[in-house]
This record gives structure tokens, C-alpha cells and sequence, in this order.
């Protein structure tokens, strides 16, 4: 059956803008609305009002700008909550942290083009706020963005490439794309991807998949922290215990070959 025609067409450009508020990192102006959605300024306004009436949106009266409400971040939570994955993996995750206290631990799935984190547990000595729930981090230099784009089709992983780019962190982060596509194949081939210093100076990390009962990488886990707390042997010496996680966890989502 054809959906198109029960969609209603305010409340789709709606949706686009909220869509696009997510995606960027500063306030939106109505000109910024009118050429990504091709809308005219005052249907643009008519919409980002509709927006602020009904909480999901905020306007700074000062700059007139718009940005996303606690509202919509609220959504964003209660999302993050519902995934079944999480409840699962969770548990796990804080009985590898009371091995390694000094380490973060973190946990991202890929949707729509993107590393999105879902959870996340601090250090004792350091917090990683940049790592909180909700957030997204680049593909090409994180070891959660490898692990969950090394089994894309090749379309997919240039489409990919083409969007989103190569964006240098560090003078360590990878920038070409065919440098980028052999460190996938031997990602995908260990089933394990490093990160060292490649998107933060000095922070490391290893990461691994979780598999659904396809035998398919449905989340990936981390562990990172900063040479201040812990070596790069020592980061190294923590795989073991990270493949053994991330074992336990996709058996019980019923993936039962190994990783």
C-alpha cells in the first residue's frame, strides 16, 4: 500500500526541520530553514512557530534564532531507553568497568548515516562528557564508527564517505579514503578496531561488535581512556576481556558462532 497519501504535508516539513536542527550544531535562522527545506519565509516562520508553540522548538527573541527544546531532547531520551539492546548490554558493560575503573566504556549503534551513542560510563578519575548519550561521533576515526561501518556494502560505505568526508581530529586521523578502506578490511577480519589518538591527542581505544542472531553487527562497544590513566599496553592488554563482553552480549541476543 501506497503511505504517501496519508502523510500530511505541514506536518512532514515539521519533521524535516526538526530533522535538520538535529544535524547541525548551531541555532537555525529562518533563511537556513527556507534553502535546506526550499521553503518561502513565511511558511518557513509558520512552521519554526508551530514548532516553538508546541515546546519541541525554542526561539532566542534576542538573535532570532531556533534551536531543538529539552522537549525533543526528552524524545531523544526516551528512545535511547527503549532499545532493547541496551538493557542487555549495560549489565555487562559495568562488570567490565569494575575491571578497568580507569577506562570508559561506551556503547553506539549506526542509524541513518551515523555513530550514535546510547550509553556510556565514566572513568573514576575523569568524565567523558563528549561520549553522552545522544550524541554522535565521526565513522572514520573512532573505534565504535569502524567497528559499525566495516561490513557496509561498498556503495553504502562511499555514499558514506561522500557526505560525511574525511575530517582530520588529529595529524594521526585517517583522511584519504583507500587508507580507510583497508583499515575496514582488517577490521572486519579481527573483529576488533583501534583508535589511537586518531579523533582525541592522547586517548585510546579498542572497540568490538555485538551481533543480532542474523550473525549481522547490530552495536559495538568501547573502551577508552587517556594515556594519563592508562597505557597503550595497557589499553592493549584489556581485548580479551572486551571480545569476552561483547561475546556474552550477542549470545543473548542470540548470536551463538562467536565474534
Amino acid at each position: 500500500m501506497d503511505n504517501d497519501k496519508y502523510n500530511i504535508k505541514a506536518v512532514m516539513r515539521c519533521l524535516k526541520i526538526l530533522d535538520l536542527a538535529a544535524s547541525v550544531d548551531h541555532p537555525l535562522s529562518i533563511n537556513e530553514v527556507c534553502e535546506a527545506q526550499n521553503l518561502n519565509v513565511n511558511m518557513a516562520f509558520r512552521m519554526l512557530s508551530s514548532l516553538v508553540s508546541s515546546g519541541f522548538m525554542v526561539k532566542d527573541e534576542r538573535t532570532g534564532l531556533y534551536a531543538v527544546s529539552l522537549k525533543a531532547l526528552q524524545l531523544s531520551r526516551n528512545a535511547l531507553l527503549s532499545l532493547d539492546i541496551r538493557k542487555i548490554t549495560m549489565p555487562y558493560l559495568e562488570l567490565l568497568w569494575n575491571q578497568y575503573p580507569k577506562a570508559n566504556l561506551n556503547m553506539a549503534v549506526y542509524h541513518d548515516g551515523e555513530i550514535l551513542v546510547i550509553d556510556h560510563i565514566d572513568s573514576q578519575d575523569i568524565p567523558r562528557t563528549y561520549f553522552t548519550p545522544g550524541k554522535t561521533v565521526p565513522f572514520h576515526c573512532t573505534g565504535l564508527g569502524k567497528i559499525l561501518t566495516c561490513e557496509l556494502p561498498e556503495d553504502e560505505l562511499d555514499a558514506l564517505i561522500a557526505q560525511k568526508g574525511l575530517k582530520g581530529f588529529t595529524e594521526k586521523t585517517i583522511t584519504q579514503a583507500d587508507v580507510l578502506k583497508r583499515e575496514l578490511v582488517r577490521v572486519r577480519s579481527d573483529g576488533l578496531a583501534r583508535d589511537r589518538e586518531e579523533y582525541i591527542l592522547k586517548d585510546n581505544c579498542n572497540a568490538v561488535p555485538i551481533r543480532n542472531n542474523e550473525g549481522k553487527i547490530s552495536a559495538a562497544i568501547s573502551l577508552t581512556a587517556f594515556e594519563t590513566y592508562m597505557s597503550v599496553e595497557e589499553i592493549e592488554a584489556t581485548i580479551p576481556a572486551l571480545r569476552n563482553t561483547a561475546q556474552r552480549i550477542s549470545s543473548l541476543a542470540g548470536f551463538h558462532d562467536g565474534i
